[in-house]
């Protein structure tokens, strides 16, 4: 299919391009045949004024006289021997000429400005069609993404119901089941507020930006995150100094600092243990978050960014929804800076987030 849009695309241009040119050269054309007309013109008034010159003794004695006023383009020059010379005043000829070099200049100018038009307008459409296709495809790909994403925790909540209805289970095995459902209705709340969070990010303006502590907010982030990270018996650390200031949304960056460092205690082994330090520069502020997890292989390290990527596919599920590190790149951003992984395989995550240093 797009192989036959693309055919026709082509050829749609190659026919406008060749109107384009056939009709420049067509009024080229018609603009030298008018000033050859006006040179026969001439050519003819001279043959008409030299007959009226020899037909009549009174006109060949005063022909400028008699003449003139008829045949203003002509100059007529006696001379007592060869009689009266009639020639084309030499200016007319340039002024010919020069309208005819002006009318070949105005007749390219606009065709290739007729046919600058045609093809911006071409390119448009194409552009347009094809960004409409990919909006298409991205929700195709969204809506199966969070449908498939929704459907496994909502499978496994089903199953465990129907299996605590049955007689004879143990109360061993009825708390087991009933932690396995609190995990999938936290898993479901996690995805409600991502999918909740990039709709938002689609739908409404992040508002002004205003100066911000690095240091200062993502202490408030592990501040939120503290009854979470307390019940799981994470410790975290925070180093840095005081004043590396960036500009941007507070609630842009909490979020992604709060999924960076959730996700850093849900996949690190006990203990966990998370570093986080806050570094100035000269044009970049950093902040830097270091894991103890399982690392994340060196071929997966760019998709894990990608929306819905949860590396099932390749033998290394997180867990998650794959909507976590989407959101957390899509938000640093959107403030202007960049997120770099730096992993091996079984040696835990660097996270470094780099964002413009405001003075």
């Amino acid at each position: 299919m797009k192989l036959r849009l693309g055919l026709l695309y082509g050829i749609l241009v190659a026919l406008l391009l060749l109107m384009g040119i056939w009709w420049v050269y067509f009024l080229t054309s018609e603009g030298e045949k008018h000033a050859e007309y006006e040179k026969q013109k001439l050519a003819s008034d001279r043959l008409h004024a030299s007959f009226l010159i020899q037909s009549d003794s009174r006109i060949a004695a005063e022909p400028q006289r008699w003449l003139g006023d008829s045949f203003p383009q002509l100059s007529f020059r006696v001379d007592p021997h060869h009689g009266v010379d009639v020639t084309i005043r030499p200016e007319v000829i340039r002024a010919i000429d020069d309208e005819a070099r002006r009318t070949r200049s105005m007749f390219l100018y606009e065709g290739l400005f007729f046919l600058v038009l045609l093809v911006a307008g071409s390119m448009i459409l194409v552009y347009s069609w094809r960004t409409e296709a990919r909006f298409k495809q991205a929700r195709e790909l969204f809506l199966a993404g969070a449908t498939h994403e929704f459907k496994t925790p909502l499978a496994s909540l089903r199953l465990y119901t129907e299996t605590l209805g049955r007689e004879g289970l143990s109360h061993e095995d009825g708390g087991g089941i009933r932690q396995r459902m609190v995990q999938d209705i936290s898993r479901l709340e996690e995805l409600v507020n991502d999918v909740l969070a990039l709709s938002a990010a689609d739908t409404f303006t992040p508002g002004r930006k205003k100066r911000l502590d690095l240091l200062e907010e993502v202490g408030k982030v592990l501040h939120e995150v503290r009854r979470f990270t307390q019940d799981l018996g994470a410790e975290i650390t925070l180093e840095g100094p005081e004043g590396c200031l960036v500009h941007g949304q507070r609630l842009t960056l909490a979020l992604a600092v709060r999924n960076l460092v959730i996700n850093a205690v849900k996949h690190s082994p006990a203990p966990v243990s998370v570093r986080i330090w806050v570094q100035p520069g000269p044009k970049w502020n950093q902040i830097v978050i270091e894991d103890d997890g399982p690392g994340i292989p060196r071929r997966l390290q760019k998709k894990v960014f990608e929306c819905f990527f949860s590396g099932s596919e390749e033998g290394h599920t997180t867990g998650g929804g794959g909507l976590g590190l989407f959101l957390v790149k899509r938000n640093i951003e959107a403030l202007g800076g960049r997120i770099d992984l730096a992993s091996e395989e079984g040696r835990g995550c660097v996270f470094t987030i780099r964002l413009p240093a405001a003075q």
